[in-house]
């Protein structure tokens, strides 16, 4: 709930937008005030005075806390222009602090002192008083630590610590029918990282820089109108959601510590990637992908060498239904993705100084759907107590293997297949729901591996006999060193494995 409240107040202070409107200055304001007041906040202020077109908001300070932190922003003076056209264009000082008092339970407190700096900021609203739109467009946006006290500023001392946007653009709009409607998205031509630390009482160094061009970041947010922000339990079942990710091109990204003896510095890129989350009453999901990464890390106190890896893409991509719903089973999906693993030749020589396995590539794919009916909504607090003491919170109705990848060191395994289940059946398989259908895997190789790690040492020849023999049993030779298998429930519940009863 913190998350939730923060990020929208963040976007209400620091957001605006273009498009044909009727808004007034005292409109905008008035907005802006009962915003905060909903999300448990407040700006205080010197006093207001409108003077023509221009409404000056006067030594505006704006402030957040919870049990061990509070956020104080003072922007100073803030005015808000009619254009005479149904908009207004709001200004806000080029650079104005922020404070952190941070008050943890069992650490010192501490103070950290931020600033934020604008160039070439504008910000414009439009719409009308029940659906205003904000637009802002900047030319550089920056977050910097000036200083830490406290705890923090005896440990360590700070030389940089940036968190620039470089050609920002971007929209936030909040409306209200029966549910309070958030939307935003931004995007940044460049993000800039840069964090130097120095260890107050010794020579320790913490460094490091980040790159992302190309970012784009997007969220909807929907609460009840007097939802309750410090409520213990999220309140999806009044009708919260919410959804947002970004994409982004390509990044890079460098580090380098060396605190008490302890030292390791390393570099990452990539060609870019997604992420996206969504949560209502329904379900949740998560997805994302990074491509083409490159990783170099270098421990010298502990590995004598750099440690070099590349993968081509990871990716995964979970879908969870939370409720009973009306029409019917839900789908559900499980699915990751590593591929085109390689590691350097420096650690194949430790691992394989004989040269005796080849170094393609590693891949490793699992693509799992599936179809449930839930017998609770798991997200509403009446039936949470319920769901949490029965033992089958639901049924599962059908399971596909879209994808099933395992590729390496001269082997490939490939899969895939479906099944269905009787869940009126629960005495076929001991309890479980009776399940029909089958699945076809592709194994090639596999003998071919045996040999090498028989012959390398790591597996003792009469140890190998035993995964032969199951081979054996389980597939059918189609070529050289290529097998296949078919694994099959019939209705009547019988196991089969190529057309042969195992049960």
């Amino acid at each position: 709930m913190k998350c939730i409240r923060h990020t929208a107040i963040i976007a209400a202070v620091l957001c605006g937008t273009t498009a044909t409107a009727d808004v007034t200055a005292q409109q905008v304001w008035d907005n802006w005030t009962e915003q905060m007041e909903v999300y448990g906040q407040g700006f205080t202020t010197g006093g207001e005075d409108m003077s023509g077109d221009t409404l000056t908001i006067s030594d505006v300070k704006i402030a957040m806390s919870d049990d061990e932190a509070s956020v104080t922003a003072a922007l100073g003076d803030i005015m808000l222009v009619e254009n005479g056209d149904g908009t207004v264009t709001i200004t806000v000082p080029d650079s104005y602090p922020i404070t952190l008092n941070l008050t943890p339970e069992y650490y010192d407190p501490s103070v950290i002192n931020l600033s934020v700096t604008h160039e070439e900021m504008v910000l414009n609203v439009s719409g009308d008083p029940e659906a205003m739109i904000y637009d802002i467009s900047a030319d550089r946006y920056a977050i910097s630590i000036d200083s830490l006290e406290g705890g923090a500023g005896e440990e360590i001392e700070l030389t940089d610590a940036m968190f620039a946007m470089i050609d920002l653009a971007g929209t936030y709009s909040v409306k209200s029918d029966n549910l309070t409607r958030i939307a935003y998205a931004f995007n940044v031509g460049a993000l800039d990282i840069d964090v130097l630390f120095n260890e107050t009482d010794g020579e320790g160094i913490v460094a490091a820089n980040g790159d992302i061009a190309d970012l784009a970041m997007f969220a909807n947010i929907v609460t009840p109108i007097d939802m309750d922000m410090e409520a213990e339990m999220p309140p999806f079942i009044d009708g919260l959601a919410i959804e947002g990710g970004y994409t982004s091109g390509a990044f890079g990204y460098t580090f380098d510590f060396d605190v008490d003896g302890e030292a390791a510095s390393g570099s990452s890129t990539g060609d870019g990637g997604t992420l996206g989350f969504e949560m209502d009453i329904d379900g949740l999901s998560y997805i994302g992908e990074t491509r083409n990464i490159s990783l170099n890390l270098l421990i010298p106190n502990e590995v004598p060498f750099p440690l070099e890896v590349a993968m081509g893409n990871y990716g995964f991509d979970f879908q969870i239904p939370l409720s009973q719903g009306e029409d019917g089973p839900h789908d559900a999906r499980m699915a990751f993705n590593f591929t085109d693993l390689a590691i350097s030749e420096t650690i194949w020589n430790m691992a394989d100084p004989q040269n005796i396995l080849p170094r393609d590539a590693l891949t490793i794919a699992l693509g799992l759907d599936a179809q449930v009916t839930p017998f609770f909504d798991f997200l509403d607090p009446a039936q949470q107590e319920a769901a949490m003491m029965t033992d089958v919170p639901g049924e599962l109705n059908g399971v596909q293997i879209t994808e099933l990848t395992i590729r390496g060191a001269g082997a490939e395994i490939t899969g895939g297949g479906a099944f269905t289940f009787d869940n009126s059946d629960l005495e076929t398989f001991d309890g479980l729901p009776r399940p029909e259908g089958k699945v076809d895997f592709a194994i090639n190789g596999v003998n071919g591996l045996v040999d090498k790690l028989i012959q390398m040492g790591l597996i003792p020849e009469e140890e190998a006999m035993m995964p032969r023999m199951m081979l054996g049993m389980f597939a059918t030779p189609v070529g050289d060193d290529m097998l296949t298998s078919t694994i099959e429930v019939n209705n009547e519940g019988h196991l089969l494995a190529n057309g042969q009863r195992l049960r």
